[in-house]
């Protein structure tokens, strides 16, 4: 059964979120995946990166939604952000229409714990109560699915994978927006939103040995935003920034799921109806390039199969 609100339990130490957490550069993850992984040569090892956006997160269940339909069924899950957020939830076992039924039931404000001072005014305690409240407390390496979640090690600028431990606590480094969250401290260093690194986690899936990687993208195909203020035209600017930065790694997938969803349309029942709706018409959108990737043969696909991002703004 789905939880769809947060355990009481107390709060984490410092030293205690480092503890539930097993984080790794994507070279030590390469390692670990030759020395684990048993290649299993009768058909592609799949994975789905989910990447980051905020509320445009809605849209990642429509995507799986639509994906589960086709009888998509992916072995890894990597996700950055509210992607790493929902990508924990679906790895663990929950099937989208249950993820559906638990970003309905549950206010969004009611994940912000607020904090006066330092280096964010979100704690992000309340979030990682809700995630773990998703998984049934699970552990990540006990998920069905391999999965990781994507931060970002704000003081040498590389992504941390989050493959091990607190599903909770990785979900909440991977979603520290810095500014807004407060960040973790991991190893010396300092954790924050994965997107700084890795947008949408293509080469993560890549080092967990997908042969065949579906990429969405809820954040570089849609509407930019209008700059009419000082904090829009930031806001615009570190979207352009990083998108830039996510080009060089979108090109390296298999599909490109890109649903074109408006920035602050997920607020509302009727927006985030709206977000799931532009998700999972854009996977049905995919359905030929999907087929012809992940079911030809029963041997991995060349890479060269690779086809432009498909966005529900081609539906008419």
């Amino acid at each position: 059964m789905l939880a769809t609100s947060c355990a009481v339990v107390s709060s984490k130490s410092e030293s205690e979120e480092e503890q539930s957490l097993a984080g790794m550069t994507l070279e030590e993850v390469r390692v670990e995946t030759h020395k684990t992984v048993r290649v299993d040569h009768q058909r592609p090892i799949i994975a789905i990166a989910l990447g980051g956006g905020g509320l445009r997160g809605y849209a990642h269940i429509g995507v799986l939604q639509a994906l589960e339909e086709m009888g998509f069924d992916p072995d890894i899950v990597v996700g950055t952000s509210i992607g790493a957020i929902v990508g924990a939830s679906y790895a663990a076992g929950s099937a989208p229409d249950q993820l559906w039924q638990s970003a309905e039931d549950t206010k969004v404000y009611s994940l912000a714990d607020f904090t006066m001072g330092g280096l964010g005014f979100v704690k992000g305690e309340a979030l990682a109560r809700w995630v773990d409240s998703l998984v049934e407390g699970k552990p990540i390496e006990r998920f069905p699915k391999r999965f990781a979640a994507v931060a970002s090690d704000l003081d040498r600028s590389v992504p941390i994978v989050l493959m091990k431990g607190d599903a909770g606590q990785a979900a909440r480094a991977s979603a520290s927006i810095p500014g807004v969250f407060v960040p973790m401290r991991y190893q010396g260093g300092t954790l924050v939103d994965g997107g700084v690194t890795s947008l949408v986690p293509i080469r993560v899936a890549r080092a967990m040995g997908a042969d065949v990687v579906v990429a969405v993208d809820i954040y570089c195909h849609g509407p930019r935003y209008p700059a009419t203020s000082i904090m829009s035209t930031l806001l615009r600017v570190t979207q352009a920034q990083s998108c830039l930065i996510a080009q060089s790694e979108l090109v390296e997938a298999d599909v490109v799921i890109a649903p074109v969803v408006l920035p602050a349309g997920a607020q509302d029942a009727t927006g985030r109806e709206r977000a799931r709706q532009a998700g999972y018409d854009a996977a049905k959108s995919a359905a030929p390039q999907l087929e012809a990737i992940l079911w030809e043969g029963h041997h991995p696909v060349a890479r060269s199969a690779r086809v432009e991002p498909i966005s529900n703004a081609t539906i008419p």
